[in-house]
């Protein structure tokens, strides 16, 4: 009889019992971090410091970890004070933000000071022992904090990946992480970690087993291939529930920046504003033009007064703010005003933290309309070449770091002088991070030659929203003519019947829910509606034909005989 043999602490009915908690973690490999480390879910009209606070951080000893997943918005900034204010004296705790934006607002919040000039914000010190700074800011100073004790917040941790791409200060971190595991504890906290997990395991994994993704229908295989939670240095993961039913989203062509802008400008309006987020600075700057009087931030160079004025006020004054990557993470808008997002991107992180830019109550939020990109064949294998390119210059220079470091201009996201190690450092991260972008592209490709419009119905389903009749969420979508179609599709049913009052009855339920649901039709529809305002939907629909009561039948007469017989 073959004998199982599985990672000490688990066994198929610990397994089974704790998937069933963890049954809303959609994303296999969280799901597989959350049984291996153990794990703690709130819900989602709660608030971190719920299911976390400093006594969790005490308890970690120098070289080990915790996760921390929350959703924007879910009070991860409170759970940090918390923890400053719990440090004994002789800690040294370092909070890292990835933009300057996020720096300054959480400076803001540690100090408790609404009305501090934005000179003199980033020389705020929150303590002794506490220092706030960006990611680029500690991968230049590294080596002053190489073997000491330190405590690491890594906030928005997302960005060892998503910025690795045009960057090498996330290998810098992630190399520092890594030769000081010891004589760290370490913190890391991101809304969207679907990307960065794998990178987070090869940091904190003990074994030469890979993070493998948990799949529920066969936990023997999983357990087989799942290391143990001796061989890993975190501790524990913390997850936040997100509710997304307050997203309503609708859907553009990239192409048709005039119909977008028309769009912003009706729906500004009306008091409203909107966030744009097109990661492109020409493209940026020709629907800044469209759209006449609005805000820009395409870099943090030639916009830092801007920059901290929109940290300081959690807010921009303009109707539209058109950004790019410099702004679209981390930083927090409360304005209960802003209410449309543009999210002119492929990347499903990037989006979700497009989106959570707009600060909502996870008790009450108000309700957010989101503009995604419809991306057809033609655009998809615009983004496939570049990518490609990109990847091939990184490859490049990873095959031959000394020429790339002598022949390509500092600084580069692919390599770098190591005055520490006295060697290149090469930007492996960023060239994982741009197979995987690949990887991503050529699927949605061959998901769209299958079924067009695939990338709105992976957000959508994403987001829980249904895929059914998603043409409507098109800003092209000619709501008169698709309820004209439901009419006369309805009409042509009834045609078909017996004509009798069952037959009837359902044909004003489907013209009713027609002209409801699409708001074409002049007039809302709320009781039974009676043969005359049949009648005239019919009309409205282009049908020369009526319903005329008989006896026992409700018979089809044409309009124009009908009027002919009444004049005779």
């Amino acid at each position: 009889m073959p004998i199982m043999i599985y990672p000490e602490k688990m066994d198929p009915a610990a397994v089974s019992a704790h998937a069933a908690e963890i049954a809303n973690v959609k994303n296999p490999m969280l799901a597989s971090l959350c049984l291996i480390t153990g794990s703690t879910l709130g819900g989602s009209k709660e608030y971190l410091t719920s299911i976390i606070n400093a006594k969790d951080v005490d308890k970690l000893e120098y070289g080990e970890s915790l996760c921390v997943f929350s959703p924007t918005g879910s009070g991860k900034t409170k759970a940090m004070e918390l923890i400053i204010a719990a440090l004994s004296s002789d800690s040294h705790l370092i909070v890292l933000a990835n933009r300057r934006i996020c720096k300054i607002q959480l400076l803001k919040d540690f100090v408790k000071c609404q009305n501090i000039s934005g000179a003199l914000i980033e020389k705020i010190k929150v303590n002794d022992n506490v220092e706030v700074m960006t990611y680029q800011e500690f991968a230049r100073k590294k080596h002053k904090y190489q073997g000491k004790k330190l405590v690491l917040i890594c906030d928005e941790c997302h960005c060892f990946a998503e910025d690795a791409t045009f960057s090498l200060h996330p290998q810098h971190v992630v190399n520092f992480l890594n030769s000081n595991l010891d004589n760290t504890k370490r913190i890391y906290i991101t809304a969207t970690p679907s990307d960065v997990l794998p990178i987070l395991w090869d940091i904190e994994n003990l074994s030469d087993k890979p993070l493998c993704p948990f799949d529920p229908d066969n936990i023997q295989h999983f357990l087989r291939v799942t290391p143990d939670a001796d061989c890993t240095r975190i501790k524990h993961t913390y997850i936040m529930q997100s509710d997304w039913t307050y997203l309503k989203f609708a859907v553009y062509h990239p192409a048709k920046r005039k119909e977008l802008a028309e769009y912003i400008q009706k729906f500004c309006a009306q008091g409203k504003k909107a966030l744009i987020y097109i990661n492109d600075m020409e493209a940026g700057a020709e629907m800044q033009e469209l759209l006449g009087d609005s805000q820009r931030i395409y870099s943090s160079d030639d916009k830092k007064d801007e920059i901290k004025k929109i940290a300081l006020q959690e807010g921009f004054d303009a109707s539209a703010l058109v950004t790019t990557k410099v702004a679209e993470n981390g930083w927090s808008i409360h304005d209960d005003n802003l209410s449309l997002i543009v999210a002119e991107t492929c990347d499903m992180v990037e989006l979700q933290q497009i989106i959570g830019r707009a600060r909502v109550g996870r008790k009450k939020p108000r309700e957010i309309q989101v503009l995604i990109p419809d991306y057809d064949l033609s655009l998809l294998g615009n983004m496939e070449g570049k990518l490609y390119m990109q990847l091939s210059a990184f490859q490049k220079a990873a095959d031959n770091p000394d020429f790339a470091l002598q022949y390509l201009n500092q600084p580069n996201p692919y390599v770098c002088y190591d005055a520490i190690l006295k060697k290149p450092l090469v930007n492996r991260i960023g060239l994982q991070q741009l197979r995987t972008q690949l990887n991503h592209i050529r699927a949605l490709k061959t998901e769209e030659q299958k079924n067009s419009h695939a990338f709105v119905r992976k957000v959508l389903e994403t987001y829980g929203k249904p895929t059914e009749g998603m043409e409507e969420l098109f800003l092209d979508y000619d709501i008169t003519k698709a309820c004209q179609q439901r009419i006369v599709s309805a009409w042509g049913k009834y045609k078909c019947s017996n004509c009798d009052p069952d037959a009837l009855k359902a044909l004003k339920e489907e013209l009713k829910a027609a002209c409801n649901e699409t708001g074409a039709y002049p007039k809302e529809l709320k009781s039974n509606i009676q043969i005359d305002t049949v009648n005239d939907i019919l009309l409205f629909a282009g049908i020369h034909e009526i319903v005329s009561p008989e006896i026992r039948r409700f018979e089809i007469t044409d309009r124009s005989s009908s009027a002919l017989s009444a004049d005779v």
